[in-house]
């Protein structure tokens, strides 16, 4: 009887080591969230964001961390979590400055701000710090063509776009 306690005891441990473990629970969390084409769960989604902010705080100095974060980024803006997002992001651009999606997600904050928030003044502010940063980066035109049309309407943007 004894034996069996102390195996049950070590499963139990086991088990609960691995719960622990932010590398699995990020596994299982996107086995569950891209199983199928249907609708994204925003509660699985924000589930698996959670986990990669976890596994970023447990591991800052992992190589895999700024992949990790580029990764929430991408499914808080799914789920149109605008202010999650731009935490995330400036977590990025304060710990993996060197990091090369970095720039992509700089680039994803100004257009948060412009599209979002509709807060021009700092959308442009963004987007002129990319282009101090990464003049010649890939998203470099993006952002000079969006200080150009900078709260234009539709309807403005398709007489300039006719004009030229």
């Amino acid at each position: 009887m004894k034996r069996y306690f102390v195996i049950l005891l070590f499963s139990v441990l086991l088990m609960g080591c691995n719960s622990n473990d932010p590398a699995k629970r990020i596994e299982k969390l996107e086995q569950q969230l891209f199983a199928t084409e249907q609708a994204v769960d925003p509660a699985l989604a924000d589930e698996l964001v959670t986990a990669y902010c976890d596994y970023a705080i447990k591991y800052p100095n992992d190589e895999k961390t700024p992949e990790i974060l580029f990764k929430a980024v991408n499914v808080s803006m799914n789920i149109d979590n605008a202010q999650r997002t731009i935490a995330i992001i400036d977590r990025m651009i304060k710990d993996y400055p060197d990091y090369p999606r970095t720039q992509a997600a700089l680039f994803v904050k100004g257009f948060i701000f412009e599209t979002y928030y509709e807060n021009l003044d700092m959308a442009r502010q963004l987007y002129e710090q990319y282009l101090a940063l990464y003049p010649d980066g890939e998203f470099a035109e993006a952002c000079r063509a969006s200080i150009a049309n900078l709260g234009l309407t539709p309807e403005e943007l398709v007489k300039k776009f006719e004009n030229q």
